[in-house]
């Protein structure tokens, strides 16, 4: 029904064929890439990569870094990487690039507040799963399930600096 849509045409590419692009603006801390390592062992390829017809990557850097430097995912898909390959020129590849970034979002510190609480009170699981699940600290863990952690830090009255500020 659907033959002609880019999800439809999924190859397994060889991770060593990938290139990485020089226009990507998103970066991943290393926590966060140790959890997508985790993420994918557990839970396995649930996003493919999405690559231009010359295998440079449009979507998935990250995933595909993991698919050359992780052992374990290396070993457990033979060095494979589920692609989507899209006939796109540079431009429009880097526009898709953005949009896809832009779409994923921020996480928001109260909403993970309460999902943290819900998994611990109301799901009953142990702290620790829940820590190494969401790759988490321990500490970072327990300052989530502080009642009035938000009140205590006063983060609607604080004052942020710049991240960065435009030349002229």
């Amino acid at each position: 029904m659907f033959t002609n849509e880019p999800i439809n045409n999924i190859k397994w590419v060889d991770a060593k064929e990938l290139n990485m692009n020089d226009y990507n603006p998103n970066t991943v801390l290393n926590q966060e890439l140790k959890l997508l390592e985790f993420s994918i062992l557990k839970n396995g390829w649930i996003q493919p990569i999405i690559i231009g017809n010359d295998k440079v990557i449009i979507d998935g850097f990250h995933r595909a870094l993991l698919s050359k430097q992780s052992k374990k995912i290396k070993e457990k898909y033979d060095g494979k990487v589920p692609c989507v390959v899209m006939d796109m020129s540079v431009a429009e590849r880097k526009m898709l690039t953005i949009r896809i970034n832009r779409a994923k979002g921020v996480h928001n510190g109260y909403k993970m507040h309460s999902i943290v609480q819900s998994l611990i009170s109301e799901h009953k699981l142990e702290k620790s799963y829940v820590a190494k699940s969401l790759g988490m600290s321990k500490k970072e863990l327990e300052l989530l399930l502080k009642d009035d952690v938000f009140d205590k830090l006063d983060i609607k009255n604080h004052k942020y600096s710049m991240a960065w500020v435009t030349s002229k």
